[in-house]
């Protein structure tokens, strides 16, 4: 389930002098929420709906950003974290098992799902804490390599080599 307005709604918490911009790309899930997304690009100064844009946009966009914040309350891998992470592109996520599976079990990234305050307190952290973005960034690198696109050919041969194993299999005790 998506939580499309929780990153909105944390930088509205940090303090006046951060300069945290959110920039919110994505088709609106209904009619309202698109009302809603552009109220509160008028009405937050660090927010701007972008709405859905053309792939190649998106990913210039996020190979661009500084982060990713992904708020779901539930969601398998999410394919925008692995293009994060196929840019090397820090994340701040809910905990959810599709981010974990991603990012892996100790990353430092994560804020209890629908926990305004903690989002808040990461963003703010990533901002003002040197350290703890480039230790994001240095992690994010390094699972870099879970999507490459050489990993996943040979993931698919390897599955499909199993699959074809498995049905001689039952093809000689059928026989």
């Amino acid at each position: 389930m998506k939580d499309p307005f929780r990153t909105a709604n944390a930088v509205r918490l940090l303090p006046a002098s951060s300069r945290i911009k959110v920039l919110h790309a994505g088709g609106a899930l209904s009619p309202d929420m698109e009302l809603e997304a552009l109220a509160e690009t008028k009405s937050n100064p660090r927010y701007s709906w972008l709405g859905e844009l053309p792939r190649w946009k998106t990913l210039r966009l996020l190979a661009s950003s500084r982060l990713l914040v992904l708020t779901s309350h539930m969601e398998g891998g999410a394919n925008v974290v692995s293009e994060a992470l196929a840019c090397s592109i820090p994340v701040i996520s809910s905990r959810i098992s599709g981010s974990i599976g991603l990012l892996g079990e100790g990353y430092p990234g994560y804020f209890p799902v629908g926990d305004t305050q903690a989002l808040a307190d990461l963003l703010h952290r990533v901002e003002t804490d040197q350290s703890f973005y480039l230790s994001l960034k240095a992690w994010c690198h390094r699972r870099k390599e879970i999507v490459s696109p050489d990993r996943e050919k040979q993931s698919w041969k390897c599955l499909l080599q199993k699959v074809s194993a498995h049905a001689a299999q039952l093809n000689k005790e059928t026989v």
